[in-house]
């Protein structure tokens, strides 16, 4: 078992991969990246779309058939990532809901989305589909309150949530990718899981953070580490 991490473009470092070489992908795209519900959500959901679109077709290419994918989404471009990801050849098979408990009313609008989605596709195959955990905990996902890694990223994700979206999605054997890394939450996540992981960040700050975070977890585990830092 391995980690693997890269620092660049996901669109350029993508182009590298094998086909057919990814058992899974659990990813959080940039979206709602100011946080300031002003006009500038309006760019950052345009960057969102813009970045998901290309990334939907290389994600097809590299994942398995049968390959799992699952991508949390705000509910304002949730449409246009659903046609993307069908564009490109990926079946929907269900919603889950992100619920933030702790969210707070916004100034300006009057009110904040508490909740975002987890979007469920399925590359298409003539194999019986399968999850891969018995444990089916829960359909809605929730953040009592933020976490308090010290990571500083403005969408880190639940560890535990995402370890069962892991657990659920991933052979034990297999390779779970994240194409947009972040913090490294899905890296942490599969080390506890025992999965296999590929992650992609392109914001060296970000991409120190989530190496910092899976290094970590690695002593944990000793699994082997290999890092390229030079953007693609």
């Amino acid at each position: 078992m391995n980690v693997q991490l890269h620092l660049g473009d996901c669109l350029e470092v993508m182009r590298g991969m094998a086909d057919k070489s990814v058992d899974a992908v659990i990813t959080d795209p940039p979206y709602k990246i100011s946080q300031t519900y002003t006009a500038n959500v309006d760019a950052d959901n345009l960057m969102a779309v813009s970045s998901i679109f290309p990334a939907s077709e290389e994600l097809f290419r590299v994942c398995k058939d049968g390959a799992y994918l699952a991508m949390f989404y705000d509910t304002r471009i949730l449409p246009l990532a659903f046609q993307a990801m069908r564009w490109a050849g990926w079946k929907y098979l269900r919603g889950l809901t992100f619920y933030r408990r702790w969210g707070n009313a916004n100034k300006l609008y009057g009110w904040m989305s508490t909740s975002d989605f987890i979007l469920i596709f399925r590359k298409p195959s003539d194999s019986i589909f399968k999850f891969y955990s018995t444990d089916w905990r829960h359909d809605v996902y929730i953040k009592d309150k933020p976490e308090s890694t010290g990571s500083n990223h403005p969408a880190q994700k639940p560890v535990d949530d995402v370890s069962h979206l892991v657990k659920h999605l991933t052979p034990e054997d297999g390779i779970c990718f994240d194409p947009f890394m972040g913090s490294g939450t899905t890296g942490v996540a599969c080390i506890r899981t025992g999965r296999n992981f590929i992650g992609i960040e392109i914001d060296p700050t970000y991409f120190a953070i989530a190496e910092k975070r899976i290094a970590e977890a690695q002593l944990q585990s000793r699994l082997p580490l290999e890092v390229n830092n030079e953007q693609a």
